[in-house]
């Protein structure tokens, strides 16, 4: 059975447009967690804040707006208390990552289902599995490995200012460059195969391991067409961010003839368009892996070639060998 050859980009446009719920469900589970992160995060600080006591003293020296002042009286307020919002924060960060873990298998999942059932090349397609276990600890590894590369790059850095204020030219460079650099290399690449293996989860119905080498194999076997969607999207992306960055301070033209709340909530709504951009852009490019994959699990069979033979005039129907 041959399949047309056809291309992954344009498709993932296509499901997007084939299939409206796509979209939707994408920005629903994104969003939800969203609206819950920055919740629990404010919730939090507000808390902490709340628990702060500030004294007379301390109130009389912030109200001097002197900067040496205020830097003492900032210090006092926060003695002892440094440790215990770090720890908070800790565990809110921990917390938010398991919530993220969840919500991103439950919308992966549906997700990669409809887009594997529409991109099947199969007449009679199998009923796909949820396959939410193995998923869920996919992202739970994704997410925990972007915190370990995140902080071994802080570190770094914090590391080399450290060696750079102590006259360690060399080692500051070297912790800046290979630390920073080697953090975010590994960084990317494995969280490149955590977020792809997902789809052979969905599709093959395999475990968290299979699933990560076969995310890498696919990978290897279509390194060219990956890099290519890659950079097509990321040129999309950054097209996208520039178009949204000059609309964002578009408003503030109109300052003088509008008040400053309106303003502030029209730089929202342009924020809030761009991340719906952002995560409509991202959805087109897993449905384009997902047809990519397709190809590569059923490749087109080339054209057989017809080769026309001359037939000799006895072998020709209807003349006889008197003729």
């Amino acid at each position: 059975m041959s399949h047309p050859v056809h291309s992954p980009f344009r498709d993932g446009f296509a499901a997007l447009w084939h299939e409206p719920l796509l979209p939707a469900g994408e920005l629903t589970w994104r969003w939800c967690f969203g609206l819950a992160a920055w919740g629990l995060a404010i919730i939090s600080v507000a808390l902490f804040l709340d628990s702060l006591k500030i004294s007379s003293g301390d109130r009389f020296l912030l109200g001097t707006l002197q900067p040496y002042l205020l830097v003492g009286a900032v210090r006092h307020i926060f003695r002892g208390s440094l440790n215990r919002f770090l720890a908070e924060q800790t565990v809110l960060l921990l917390g938010l990552t398991l919530l993220w873990a969840f919500a991103a298998s439950g919308g992966r999942a549906a997700t990669l289902r409809r887009l594997v059932a529409m991109f099947s090349a199969d007449e009679e397609p199998q009923t796909v599995s949820w396959n939410f276990e193995p998923i869920f600890l996919l992202s739970w590894l994704r997410a925990m490995w972007t915190l370990i590369a995140l902080s071994a790059a802080v570190v770094s850095l914090v590391g080399s200012i450290v060696m750079a204020h102590r006259q360690r030219a060399a080692l500051a460079a070297l912790l800046f460059a290979f630390g920073i650099g080697l953090s975010w290399l590994f960084g990317i690449v494995l969280n490149w195969f955590l977020g792809l293996a997902p789809l052979f989860s969905i599709r093959n119905g395999t475990g968290a391991a299979d699933a990560l080498a076969e995310s890498v194999d696919f990978s290897s076997r279509q390194a060219g067409p990956l890099l290519g969607l890659g950079f097509a999207f990321g040129l999309l992306r950054l097209v996208w961010a520039g178009t949204m960055f000059l609309a964002f301070f578009a408003p503030l033209r109109l300052a003088h003839h509008i008040a400053r709340g309106w303003i502030a909530l029209l730089m929202a709504v342009v924020v809030l368009i761009y991340f719906a951009g952002a995560d409509l852009l991202y959805l087109a490019r897993l449905g384009a892996y997902v047809a990519l994959a397709e190809d590569d699990a059923h490749p087109a069979e080339p054209e057989q070639k017809i080769e026309l033979v001359p037939l000799l005039p006895e072998e020709m129907p209807g003349v006889s060998e008197t003729e």
